[in-house]
């Protein structure tokens, strides 16, 4: 019964019955319109809390909400995280974090604004003050890519960018164990700065795909050599 109630409010919320910031009936109203106990609607009414779609909170009415892009990518993170359990799963997020940063470079380059520029460089002059700090070097690295990924405004990009980054922080942390990879990596930002500051698209595309491409290979040959 719970799938059936959490159905039709779905509906009702998708043909516009239901609209961003209505309040639904109270629990009891609830459940003397779909004919159940208490239990049915609270289950159906968590389960589209957890989709984004409702809000629900204690002491009021639940509303309909704008569903965040993080929201509906965190439902996937369970079966993402056996995925990347194994080596092949790595991979393919390795593939898809390449896929979104090299199109959220391309996109920087052609968007960004001269206050985009200033933004990003600030960031990347904290970063290349932490040559001898992994931990801040780690910070400095998010706060980068970060900063490139919110010039293209696409809530959805930039959710699926956090969602693979944390799904891939095991690789992050061994790959900056490597005694070359803070250098190699903050030669690589400087090219990539530049070139989203030079509006030059292909070469800031191709500075982040190699970029992300050495920070692969670093990380499994650490694996390997590793391995017994």
């Amino acid at each position: 019964m719970s799938d059936k109630i959490a159905k039709d409010i779905q509906d009702r919320v998708l043909s516009g019955e239901l609209t961003v910031g209505d309040r639904l009936p109270s629990e009891r109203d609830l459940m003397a319109h779909y004919g159940v106990g208490r239990p049915a609607v609270r289950e159906a009414l968590l389960w589209l809390n957890k989709t984004g779609m409702l809000s629900v909170s204690n002491g009021d009415r639940t509303r309909v909400t704008e569903p965040d892009p993080r929201d509906m990518l965190q439902l996937l993170s369970g079966a993402a995280k056996m995925l990347v359990a194994r080596a092949e799963g790595i991979r393919q997020f390795q593939k898809t974090r390449i896929f979104v940063e090299v199109a959220l470079a391309r996109e920087a380059a052609r968007l960004a604004t001269d206050d985009d520029i200033a933004d990003l460089e600030a960031v990347l002059l904290r970063n290349e003050s932490c040559a001898d700090d992994i931990p801040a070097f780690s910070a400095t690295d998010d706060a980068f890519h970060h900063r490139i990924a919110l010039i293209a405004e696409d809530p959805l990009l930039d959710a699926l960018y956090h969602v693979v980054l944390e799904l891939l922080e095991e690789q992050r942390r061994t790959s900056l164990s490597h005694p070359e990879s803070l250098g190699k990596a903050q030669a690589a930002h400087r090219r990539i700065f530049e070139a989203i500051r030079d509006h030059d698209a292909d070469r800031a595309e191709a500075a982040m795909r190699d970029h992300l491409e050495t920070v692969i290979h670093t990380y499994w040959g650490i694996r390997e050599q590793a391995s017994p």
